[in-house]
């Protein structure tokens, strides 16, 4: 070993020492960390300062005992799928009352008012300014009619004049007295007295009635407000485009399709407001619904299934695609 080699070899153990300080000090923070807090100590001020410490560092942990080791209390699945079922139906009914009102209607504009009308007054030598609707003014005749010299007699000079009394003026319509009822208060640790109960119902000799025979039911049309069967694909409003990626949905019916014939339905309006139930707008959801159908029988067919077991079909209103296997 020549006397170079031991010269560097001894100043390896000098700069291993140097250089361990340095690592450790930056071992937490990356290269990008290191170049900032040199430009930071560079600029100086408020920047270069230490970061205030998080809130609660120096508090002692939580313990893990306290976190819940039991479930919640949720509704059996059962409750679950019967209020998922109620909404639906909701949620059904309320698309096909939207279509049966059909389109929001349009108001028009307020009626311009009419210009003021110019009426002459024969009886008067200026001409006087009427609106239309109100009435016109009285001639001077009318308020001051001439005497009658046929039936009127000259008044004695002498005699008093006497003062006609003025005619009452007429009563007006008055509507009844309102007459209000103070509900007493209800005494502490009693429940307030329950109003009037309706009239009861009309007995028949024979048949008994409840007492809500005269409440009448809630009209509700007569529209089949069940989900319909089968896979759905959802559509965007209005469109054909397919939302989110059905991919899944198309692999899950081809492996349980096997020999079987496919149904798929496509449904048109989606809770629009220009849905009605004219010929018309049906006839628009409804090739809707066939454009959206076609969607996803054309991705059944790129999957190999044969177009001769795919049956086609739309109606007006609903939600996207339902694809159903044919038992």
């Amino acid at each position: 070993m020549t006397a170079a080699t031991r010269r560097t070899a001894r100043k390896i153990p000098f700069l291993l020492l140097m250089t361990a300080p340095l690592l450790a000090a930056c071992q937490h923070q990356d290269a990008t960390d290191t170049v900032t807090g040199w430009w930071h100590n560079f600029e100086g001020g408020e920047i270069a300062k230490l970061r205030a410490p998080p809130p609660g560092e120096n508090l002692r942990y939580p313990h893990v005992g306290r976190t819940p080791t039991q479930a919640p209390d949720l509704p059996t699945p059962e409750a679950r799928l019967s209020l998922t079922t109620q909404l639906e139906a909701q949620r059904n009914l309320a698309q096909r009352e939207s279509a049966a009102q059909g389109a929001l209607p349009t108001i028009p504009p307020p009626p311009k008012p009419a210009p003021a009308a110019t009426t002459a007054n024969t009886e008067q030598s200026g001409m006087t300014m009427t609106t239309v609707g109100q009435p016109e003014p009285e001639s001077p005749s009318a308020i001051n009619p001439a005497p009658d010299l046929t039936t009127t007699s000259v008044p004695n000079a002498s005699a008093p004049a006497k003062k006609t009394a003025p005619s009452a003026p007429a009563a007006e319509a008055e509507l009844p007295a309102v007459v209000a009822k103070s509900i007493p208060p209800t005494p502490p640790g009693q429940f307030p007295k329950i109003g009037d109960l309706p009239p009861p119902p009309p007995q028949f000799p024979g048949f008994d009635l409840p007492r809500d025979a005269m409440v009448s039911d809630p009209v509700r049309p007569d529209i089949d407000t069940s989900t319909p069967q089968g896979t759905l694909i959802r559509f965007q409003p209005a469109t054909d485009h397919v939302t989110g990626d059905p991919q899944g949905d198309y692999q899950h019916i081809v492996s349980l399709r096997g020999n079987k014939r496919l149904t798929i339905l496509g449904f048109g309006a989606f809770m629009s407001a220009d849905a009605a139930l004219a010929p018309a707008d049906q006839n628009r959801e409804i090739a809707l619904g066939l454009l959206r159908a076609r969607v996803v029988a054309r991705a059944l067919i790129a999957r190999g299934v044969p177009a001769s077991a795919i049956i086609l079909k739309a109606e007006a209103i609903g939600d996207g695609v339902r694809v159903t296997i044919n038992h």
